[in-house]
């Protein structure tokens, strides 16, 4: 089966009987996603479960995204990873095949019976991903002189160094502090 394919859903039932509501749930992999410094493998598994219904104006699809991610953590360079769960909730308008209709971003179009949810939810877990990971809250870091990983202990660096190109604004410190 193409990986284009795997979001999608067939609507004619909804699309016949307003107000009606169906359930789906689906699995699949989307190549790509990758932010600053957090991405979803390209073979990590996302799920998308939720609900579809029939209303004015289109096809609301409701639910939650889920997938893993992993990154570079901001403070110690080492890898950071985590799970993340997004709700949706977003109107699929239909639109004719040949509409020179733009769309600013506000509802996904679909022409059909089918709605394709894989750039519902490529946009969703995009715009979830962290732009600066860390690997654990507690991280220290790394050394701002030396480079040393704080994690795994001391370096032994003078802690309180002043880098010189700030000196001239010593005089503006309290000298009674």
């Amino acid at each position: 089966m193409s990986s284009r394919h795997l979001f999608a859903m067939g609507i004619t039932r909804l699309r016949k009987d307003p107000g009606t509501v169906i359930s789906f749930e689906f699995s699949g992999t989307i190549p790509d996603l990758k932010v600053v410094s957090s991405y979803v493998d390209d073979d990590e598994e996302i799920t998308a479960v939720g609900t579809a219904e029939s209303v004015h104006g289109g096809i609301m699809i409701t639910g939650t995204i889920s997938t893993k991610w992993k990154g570079e953590c901001r403070r110690c360079l080492g890898p950071a990873s985590g799970s993340l769960e997004v709700f949706v909730r977003e109107l699929f308008e239909r639109v004719e095949p040949d509409s020179p209709q733009l769309f600013e971003g506000e509802i996904y179009p679909y022409t059909g019976d089918v709605i394709d949810l894989q750039e519902m939810v490529k946009d969703q877990v995009l715009l979830e991903l962290p732009l600066a990971p860390l690997c654990r809250e507690e991280c220290k870091g790394l050394c701002v002189s030396c480079g040393a990983d704080l994690n795994l202990g001391s370096c032994g660096c003078d802690s309180v160094a002043i880098d010189p190109r700030w000196s001239a604004l010593d005089v503006l410190v309290d000298k009674d502090r």
